[in-house]
This record gives C-alpha cells, structure tokens and sequence, in this order.
C-alpha cells in the first residue's frame, strides 16, 4: 500500500490574500442563485413565493448597512439572462448587498472591470455563506427532511448541468493518485493523506479544511456538510463515469478528519468504507 501525506498546516492560511475578478464571481453566484429558484419553482411550485420572500429578507438582515447606494447597476441588463432573478429583483438586491458586505468592496468596485485581492476566508464565505442560508431557508420553508432531499437533488443536478467539458478526466486511479501527490513548489495549507490500497480503490483522509473553518461562526452542522461535502458524491465523477465516493467522517459533522475513497467499479465494486481503526492509522512510512 502506497501512503503519501500532502500539503502543511498554516494556522493564517485563511487570511492569505488572493485576487479575483469580483464581477465574474457575483456573475457566478447569480447563477447559480436562479438555478436554485427554477429547481424550487418547478418542483415545489406550493412553496416558492414564500421561499423567495424569506430567503430576501434573510439576506437583508444579514447586512446591517445598504451596500447597493448609488444606483449604478441597471438590473434589466444584469439580470436578463437570469429569468427567475429577473423577475424577483428585491432578492438580487439582497444578495448583491451580501456580495459585496462579505468581500468589503464598494457597488463601484464590483462593476469596474477589474481585480480586488480579498483573503481567503473572505473567498469562501462569498460562496458559503449564501448556500448555508439558501439551504437554511428551505428548510425553514419545508421542513428539514423535505428540504435536504430536494436541496440533495438541488446539487446533483446543478453539477451536472454546469460541469466542464474540457475537465481533465484520468483512466485509472493510480494515474490521479501520482497527479494529486506529486507536491508543487508552495505547499498546500490542506493536509491530506492519500493511500491506493487495492486496485481502483483510493483512500484520503483530510485533516482539516478550510471551508468548514470559515464557518466557524455557524452553528448547524448538518446544513454545513450539505453545503461543503454533498457536491463531492457527483464532483468524483468528474475524473470518470466509472468513479463513485465513499465518505464517512467529516470535519464538518465533528469528526476530526474527513474519510473519503475513491472506487473505480470498473474493478471494484466493494464500496464498503474502511473502519475508523484504519483512518486513526493511516500514515506514510517513517523516513529513515
């Protein structure tokens, strides 16, 4: 069995900063926001006005002070490909108002064409944090049974339909696990321990993560591993059809690691997850 830890603790790794195009990530996230709103209205259709309404006054009481002041965004062109959104202003509104509270630019910031540097817990909770609370909400609205599935179904659905076709895809899981742990010059701040330990089956432990960290501050862990760990089930099959993932532990549910494989059912179809005993030892050799 091949064992391989990866990447370096950095206890300041979420106040590094990084540049980003801020009018392509609110594009993004408007995005995604209307999909949610078409997956809700053709499948919830009951529920939809009442989700709507209190998911806008959700954002709203987030931001203490109005962000959008200066009336430069004109939401016709904004928002005209965006048909659930276009007809909903007032929750764009609130959410652009979120936007830019939580990356701490101004409305003239956002629409000029240009780079911000932002730190990266500021990255991730501009993503997070309205998937927590649009998930939140539904439940709110549903009842929390009802509303994971179809949030399940939510995420499922919207991987698929916005998934890269000029992705990388890998023929085998040995050709990965040598892409993944072959260290690049600048350690990674997650620190993951990798392992092929049978033909197509690759185990990982992460021993942090980044994302559930910059939710620090939220207290329902059930919602926080839909909204960090679900997309992993679908995301796998990002690499090959033939790959499904097994996930047992999570940081997010308290557990002090996460515990993932990898199965390639082309050669193996025994999805049972490894026992706790094998994650708690699982470590690359001692160099000698």
């Amino acid at each position: 069995m091949r064992v391989v830890r990866t990447g370096q603790s950095n206890p300041n790794a979420l106040d590094v900063l990084e540049e980003i195009d801020p009018l392509e990530r609110a594009t993004r996230s408007l995005g995604r926001l209307n999909y949610l709103l078409g997956f809700i209205e053709d499948r919830e259709p009951e529920v939809f006005t009442d989700y709507v309404s209190s998911l806008t006054g959700k954002f709203q009481d987030l931001v203490e002070e109005e962000q959008l002041t200066n009336g430069t965004i004109n939401y016709a062109e904004v928002l005209c490909d965006l048909p659930h959104l276009e007809a909903n202003v007032n929750l764009a509104k609130s959410f652009l108002n979120l936007f830019l509270r939580t990356l701490g630019i101004s409305e003239e910031a956002l629409w000029e064409k240009g780079r911000v540097k932002v730190a990266i817990r500021d990255l991730l909770r501009l993503f997070l944090l309205p998937a927590y609370y649009d998930l939140q909400v539904l439940v709110e609205t549903l009842g929390r049974q009802r509303a994971i599935s179809l949030y399940k179904r939510f995420i499922t659905h919207y991987l698929l339909d916005t998934r890269d076709p000029e992705r990388a895809r890998y023929d085998s899981l040995e050709i990965l696990f040598e892409e993944i742990t072959n260290p690049g010059k600048v350690p990674s701040d997650w620190v993951v321990v990798s392992a092929l330990i049978a033909d197509g089956k690759f185990a990982y432990r992460n021993d942090n993560c980044l994302w559930v960290e910059a939710l620090e501050d939220l207290e329902d862990s059930e919602l926080k591993y839909y909204v960090c760990c679900y997309g992993d089930y679908e995301k796998a099959r990002n690499h090959h059809e033939s790959i499904v993932l097994t996930m047992e532990h999570t940081i997010a549910q308290g557990d002090p690691y996460c515990s993932r494989v990898l199965h390639d059912t082309r050669v193996d179809w025994d999805l049972r997850h490894p026992p706790k005993e094998f994650w708690d030892n699982l470590s690359p050799p001692e160099k000698t």
